[in-house]
């Protein structure tokens, strides 16, 4: 294995390395989330609320609401959704990511349990995000939130479905999201960038569990609509503007700076952050300086008061 030069901060991601993702292996990791998640608890100043709503063919979903205590009416929305290969569930470091991101924007954020592969492939979890979204447009009076100003966010296949989901909601909806954040998101089935071809061996994500990611997310094929899961194959004009952040020691890195390339080239406003001595799923290590300076940064973007010469 290579030895990479990783931030100080984030060497205990180091040890984390797999090649493969048996199904003990799911079946543990998302007994143990879901587990967790039973326990998990905002930031204080944030409250949460568990909702069981209607999601893809009307399948009974879960989602979390996170919004301010003393906050009450016309808030900005976020719809995030969570990474893990399209295959493991969200954790408590998601929650308190979202609060840490609300809490300084006036967000009120909703928090999606969609179905995960490789029991529901492709297109079901992303469809259970979309109904996650016309959710909240037919709730905002009940949420207190303006539906003309929802964002939408996630962090690797989460930024994947996110990315879908705007497609969808402009497609179906003509509905523009108000801001996009992707953090080190999954964009391209092809796999063929550079650092897709480099980094095999990776800490938490390497180019051999993304081939296995995507075998197993469009198993049972892509019902005509690649391109809402592989994204550098979508034409991608009137999204919202867009916050990108990508891992140096990543295979994912160059897919995310491809994505930012082919937005810009449409005059979609773009801000990049390319962190430097740094591995997939840095939010991990939520506590370090390192992630201090990416909530900053993320709470900003959505504020609308992250500066150009700042990226």
């Amino acid at each position: 294995m290579k030895n990479y030069d990783v931030d100080k901060e984030l060497k205990l991601l180091r040890p984390l390395r797999y090649k493969k993702y048996s199904q003990k292996r799911r079946v543990f990791f998302n007994l143990f989330f879901n587990m967790s998640m039973i326990f998990s608890t905002p930031r204080k100043g944030i409250k949460m609320k568990k909702y069981i709503i209607k999601g893809y063919q009307n399948h009974k979903m879960k989602i979390y609401v996170l919004k301010h205590k003393h906050i009450k009416s016309n808030q900005k929305g976020l719809l995030y959704l969570h990474g893990g290969g399209f295959q493991i569930e969200g954790t408590p470091v998601h929650i308190r990511m979202i609060s840490n991101m609300i809490y300084d924007s006036g967000h009120t954020a909703v928090y999606v349990k969609y179905r995960l592969a490789p029991k529901y492939p492709f297109p079901i979890g992303l469809e259970d995000c979309y109904h996650a979204y016309l959710w909240m447009l037919a709730s905002h009076e009940q949420l207190n939130i303006d539906r003309t100003r929802i964002s939408v966010a996630g962090d690797s296949a989460g930024g994947n479905l996110a990315v879908g989901v705007a497609l969808l909601a402009r497609d179906r909806l003509k509905q523009v999201f108000d801001k996009m954040l992707l953090f080190y998101p999954v964009i391209d089935h092809r796999q063929i960038t550079p650092s897709m071809k480099a980094f095999d061996d990776t800490p938490m994500w390497n180019s051999i569990l993304n081939k296995s990611m995507w075998e197993i997310y469009l198993k049972d094929g892509d019902y005509g609509m690649l391109s809402y899961a592989s994204l550098l194959l979508a034409d991608l004009k009137d999204l919202p503007e867009t916050y990108i952040e990508t891992a140096e020691y990543d295979c994912l890195r160059d897919e995310g700076m491809w994505f930012a390339e082919k937005l810009k080239s449409l005059g979609i406003k773009v801000t990049e952050r390319h962190t430097k001595k740094s591995v997939h799923g840095y939010d991990a290590v939520f506590f370090s300086d390192f992630m201090k300076d990416r909530m900053k940064d993320r709470s900003r973007f959505l504020q609308g008061v992250l500066k150009d010469e700042e990226s």
